[in-house]
Parts: C-alpha cells; structure tokens; sequence
C-alpha cells in the first residue's frame, strides 16, 4: 500500500514523502496513529497545499528532538548487573534496561530509538538515541559486576 508520510520516521523515510508499505502496518499502526494518510489521487493532490503543514509540524518535532538531546548530552549510565568471574554477564543489556534508566533520570525515550551493540560483558561501552531524523545523541554506558 503507498501511503504519504506526515512525520519522518527511522527506516521508512521523511515527512511528505511517497513510501510503499504492507497494507496491515499502515491499517493497523501508521493511519490511525496519524503518522501517514493513503496515497490516493485526492491526498496526492492535496499534497502540494499540506506541505506546509507537515513541514511545520515537521520543524516542531526536529525541534522538540533537541530539546531532549540537550538533555542527554554527555549523561554517562552506570548498570550494575550479575556477571562471572571473566566478566561475562549472564544476561544481555537490553534498550529497555537503558530507557528505564533514563526514565528515572525524568527523561522518557522509546527504547526503539536506542541503537547499541549487544553488551554482554562489564566495561564502557556507547550507545546511539536517534530522537528524530538526524537529531542523535550518545551516551556513555559503565556496566559494573553486582558485588
């Protein structure tokens, strides 16, 4: 299905444009939640006239992007977890692990916008929060041995 996008979004492409996605995704999770409109003559042809709408709305969200960077910018992250004696972590850290960390710091990111290596050993590592487009912070991850 060919949808019009009304806000960027990581892998599919940016505001305004044209993209082909399965019929389920954008029945079932981008037009309701009114990221994307169908792509039908009427919409395409109206395109011209919202662009100023979407590129405004666009701007808001790029805006409110480095609003939250600001934020993170240079916030190191100390997990504390359970690891053998080589240092090997008997489980993975995960993104969630990292967003609800931050949560309780007062700031909220979705975990799908944190890109990371997988950590499955102690040490610094970093990782990548992509907010919105090209708006992307890193921070510093300290993964200590639970005493």
């Amino acid at each position: 299905m060919q949808i019009i996008l009304l806000e960027s979004l990581n892998k599919l492409g940016k505001a305004g444009e044209i993209v082909t996605v399965k019929d389920g995704y954008a029945n079932n999770f981008l037009i309701p939640n009114k990221k994307a409109i169908v792509a039908n003559k009427k919409n395409k042809d109206a395109l011209q006239g919202r662009m100023a709408e979407i590129n405004a709305n666009n701007q808001k969200k790029i805006d409110e992007a480095e609003l939250v960077k600001s934020k993170i910018d240079g916030i190191d992250i100390t997990i504390t977890s359970e690891a053998n004696d080589q240092g090997s972590l008997y489980g993975a850290i995960t993104q969630k692990q990292i967003s609800d960390i931050l949560l309780s710091k007062g700031i909220e990111i979705n975990p799908d916008m944190i890109f990371l290596t997988p950590i499955k050993s102690i040490g610094e590592f970093e990782a990548t929060i992509r907010h919105y487009e090209e708006v992307e912070s890193k921070i510093k991850l300290i993964v200590n041995k639970k005493s």
